[in-house]
């Protein structure tokens, strides 16, 4: 074949490669992108210069538990660009996507379902949604930039006017979000979500008032638990009569049931089910916390509740019990134990559940256990600069209760605790003989100094110190200190009798709590 011959089949050739090159490239690209956009995973690429979005994506899976960073996330980060692989979603679901970037915290929703792809870009330190469903992604940061927060608001010793403020932001952002469906012809599904959504983080707000003050933040916090003590105060203070019903807008447990779909899309709904069963549905006038309270608790799910919804307010309730410190003795652990077992039988496929529960089983099978070596001899600085260790402390004396409370100065709740509940403490250090040790977990030892010395009226060198290391020390890792505060009650002998205690601040479960485990553990 001559060389013109040739040279005219180079077009042609050519032609025939690149095509088995693309088809080579596409069949190759397409196994990859099958496994990314099969049925159960959700593809989420997005363009930013800050690429701690990518490194650290958190995307709230409220099908757990508790709700917590879905698990099966596979993260591809390219220059100003990134993917984010959410693997085994097998339902459509609202998630909140908060991620800890380089340059700021973000936070927003998206309403996704298994084989969607999602795009976004990052443009003034905000997330914006590009592309399907863009509209709907788009709903929550427009929402925020519209209406007012319901953070920047808090009690004011008048509950009246609290729920005021609180009923009119909801009406704000539900109007908002109404005009939003129909100007951009939403789907009736993601405004059902979204409105269960707007309407249990308002009742979130009405059972867990925002009594917090942020350290760090122009903002309030919620606090549980709280509520009927509100109004008791009041009502004494102003000689009135308060109707619960009326501020908890008369809503009933048909009305959880109803929106059952939401344990799916708000941890808002999640986390108020169980507040307004313990606070509201079930009316019994047992102690908060007892074996009792737990009974008639457990006896208002059964009856009232089933299916996915029953078995979440059931693991919810162990969860908060546990919390509060209901095993503190041996009546009470036999039947919590038993409680979980029983519970665990029922579980219907949900891994988080099971692992949850495995966990605070574990826990109090551990209690009246001792600590190794490394971490009662774990060290600690007190602000003159003297070393000490748990040891030393539990040698000081052997006839003494000690309760060990892990806090850090950036953590709004622990200075609330120190700084309100110093006359309870101070009673029961003398009645029945507790000790109090305060035990930092701050990183920063010019931040714990300052707030060392803002709170020296309860704080000093006997009681006061930073663990060096924080909650990577061995002490912390012993204790599994993960969320704070956090408080370790040790019997004489320097053996945990409880390893999550309840706070001081529910005075009545605290104070029964110690007057039960005292006999077993005091001397005189």
């Amino acid at each position: 074949m001559s060389k013109k011959i040739y040279s005219s089949y180079i077009p042609f050739i050519a032609v025939i490669f690149v095509i088995i090159l693309i088809t080579n490239y596409t069949k190759e690209e397409s196994g990859k992108i099958g496994n990314n956009f099969s049925e159960g995973n959700i593809v989420i690429a997005g363009k930013s210069k800050d690429m701690g979005i990518f490194k650290r994506p958190n995307l709230m899976n409220s099908t757990y538990l508790f709700g917590k960073s879905h698990e099966k996330v596979e993260k591809t980060i390219n220059k100003n660009s990134g993917e984010i692989v959410l693997k085994d979603i097998k339902k459509p679901m609202l998630m909140e996507f908060s991620p800890s970037g380089d340059e700021a915290f973000y936070r927003t929703y998206i309403y996704v379902s298994p084989g969607d792809n999602v795009s976004f870009e990052v443009k003034n330190k905000k997330i914006l949604f590009t592309g399907k469903n863009a509209a709907q992604n788009n709903l929550y940061t427009l929402l925020e930039e519209n209406t007012r927060d319901y953070s920047k608001q808090y009690y004011q010793n008048d509950i009246h006017r609290y729920k005021a403020t609180i009923q009119s932001i909801y009406d704000d952002k539900l109007e908002f979000a109404t005009k939003y469906y129909h100007k951009h012809s939403l789907s009736e599904n993601f405004t059902k979500v979204f409105n269960d959504f707007l309407k249990f983080e308002y009742y979130f707000n009405l059972i867990n008032p925002r009594n917090v003050k942020s350290t760090s933040l122009d903002i309030y916090l919620n606090q549980s638990d709280v509520l009927k003590n509100l109004i008791q105060k009041e009502a004494i203070e102003k000689e009135i009569i308060f109707d619960i019903s009326d501020y908890l807008d008369n809503i009933k447990i048909k009305d959880f049931i109803a929106s059952r779909s939401a344990l799916n899309h708000s941890h808002y709904f999640k986390n108020c089910l169980n507040d307004f069963i313990r606070h509201y549905f079930e009316t019994s006038d047992y102690p908060l916390y007892s074996k009792e309270k737990l009974e008639a608790e457990k006896m208002y799910i059964d009856n009232h509740l089933d299916g996915d919804l029953k078995e979440y307010a059931t693991g919810r309730m162990i969860w908060d019990y546990y919390n509060e410190g209901f095993a503190y003795n041996e009546e009470n652990r036999k039947y919590m134990l038993q409680l979980i077992d029983n519970f665990s039988k029922t579980i219907q496929d949900k891994a988080s559940y099971t692992s949850k529960m495995e966990a605070i089983k574990k826990d109090i099978l551990r209690y009246d256990f001792k600590l190794s070596e490394s971490a009662l001899y774990a060290k600690m600085v007190n602000h003159l600069g003297d070393t000490i260790t748990l040891q030393d402390i539990f040698d000081r004396s052997t006839k003494r209760i000690k309760v060990v409370d892990f806090w850090a100065s950036w953590c709004p709740p622990c200075i609330k605790e120190i700084k309100e509940h110093k006359p309870f403490k101070d009673r029961l250090s003398v009645e029945n003989n507790v000790e109090w040790i305060y035990l930092s977990i701050d990183t920063d030892k010019e931040k714990w100094l300052a707030k060392q010395e803002e709170l020296s009226e309860t704080l000093h060198f006997r009681n006061s110190y930073l663990l060096l290391k924080g909650n990577k020390s061995s002490l912390a890792k012993a204790l599994q200190v993960q969320q704070i505060p956090r408080y370790v009650i040790f019997g004489r002998n320097g053996e945990i009798l409880m390893n999550s205690a309840p706070s001081p601040s529910n005075n009545d479960v605290f104070e029964r709590m110690i007057d039960d485990i005292q006999p077993q553990t005091f001397i005189p």
